[in-house]
């Protein structure tokens, strides 16, 4: 569950001498709304329980139908396709801004019980229930042993 480590392209790359400023993550997190996370991302807590492992994703301003979870070879992905629009008309100006794109983010699913995945989403926070797999009881099976008859051991011999 905790293998994915993120990639930020910002610490990948040597900091030229132009931005070099903006590259601290102090700077890069005021200028940047996504503080440091690339723009097709958001921000997950995941807690573990005693049986599940808990994930909220934060996911502002979307719908439920805007929201999408699919499990496929061992990974979990989470979604969203988002648009919106603000505009404002006040003495002669007028202000509009539109905002769109993907956000998608994936978790590895390995010892997790993939067919009972629940989510929830309420106030912008999307909840995740993983639930992890029971281990196996490991059944041991008595296998009899039989003796071979003594009968056909003397036929042979004669």
């Amino acid at each position: 569950m905790f293998t994915m480590v993120p990639y930020r392209r910002y610490l990948s790359r040597p900091a030229r001498t132009v931005d070099s400023i903006f590259s601290d993550p102090f700077f890069r997190s005021f200028f940047n709304s996504a503080d440091g996370m690339n723009a097709s991302g958001f921000r997950v807590d995941i807690r573990e329980k005693d049986d599940a492992y808990l994930i909220e994703a934060e996911l502002p301003g979307l719908s439920e139908d805007q929201i999408n979870l699919t499990v496929d070879e061992g990974m979990l992905t989470i979604s969203a396709d988002y648009q919106s629009e603000n505009s404002q008309e006040d003495s002669g100006r007028l202000y509009c801004e539109r905002r769109s794109g993907h956000m998608e983010r994936s978790f590895n699913l390995e010892n997790i019980d993939a067919d009972n995945i629940g989510a929830n989403y309420k106030n912008g926070i999307l909840y995740v229930t993983l639930p992890k797999e029971k281990p196996e009881e490991k059944i041991v099976r008595r296998i009899p042993v039989k003796a071979e008859a003594t009968e056909n051991k003397e036929e042979d011999k004669g």
